[in-house]
């Protein structure tokens, strides 16, 4: 009397473990901390083209929409670049002064309060879709503000026409991001 049962229950498990190794591999693990010389050589060569002066502070390797992803942060204000496995450059942030902002960007930012510690320009380059970098034909321009109030600390990124793409989410100095 129990095997109908068991035999109903089989493909509702093997369904269960499938859907749960499908999403285990299209998130990949954490990210992950990597050396310099871990660097795959086409991402070596991206960095090395477009930023040749620029000194790794640190690099982290991670899985973003079924791309593997390394994010490279450069020492002394440099920046920093996200690039795929195969050399192809996702964004470049650069940090620019508040006179370089557009003005609608500038003040979308001032008014999510609070003082604005540094202004990065990100250069978008490519996106990422179902496992593929699909590359942009003019790459978009976006701005990201880190902002203080008091003892909290966030984040915004607008559009050069002051539309809030990444709205501040406050958070006490020194918790970590979402």
């Amino acid at each position: 009397m129990k095997r109908p049962y068991i035999a109903a229950l089989g493909p509702i498990v093997i369904l269960t473990v499938c859907a749960l190794a499908s999403a285990a591999l299209q998130t990949g693990p954490k990210e992950e901390r990597v050396k310099p010389s871990q660097l795959p050589a086409p991402v070596a060569q991206a960095l090395k083209t477009n930023c040749p002066n620029c000194v790794i502070d640190k690099a982290t390797r991670e899985v973003e929409n079924g791309v593997t992803i390394y994010d490279i942060e450069f020492k002394s204000g440099q920046g920093e670049m996200d690039v795929a496995e195969d050399g192809s450059v996702i964004d470049r942030e650069t940090v620019v002064r508040q006179t370089d902002v557009p003005p609608p960007a500038r003040e979308a930012i001032r008014k999510a309060g609070g003082k604005i510690r540094q202004i990065a320009k990100d250069e978008v380059r490519a996106e990422l879709k179902d496992g593929t970098v699909i590359k942009l034909d003019n790459p978009r321009d976006l701005y990201e503000a880190d902002l203080v109030k008091g003892n909290q600390v966030a984040e915004i990124q607008v559009t050069p026409e002051g539309q809030v793409t990444e709205a501040p989410m406050w958070r006490s100095r020194g918790s970590k991001e979402n």
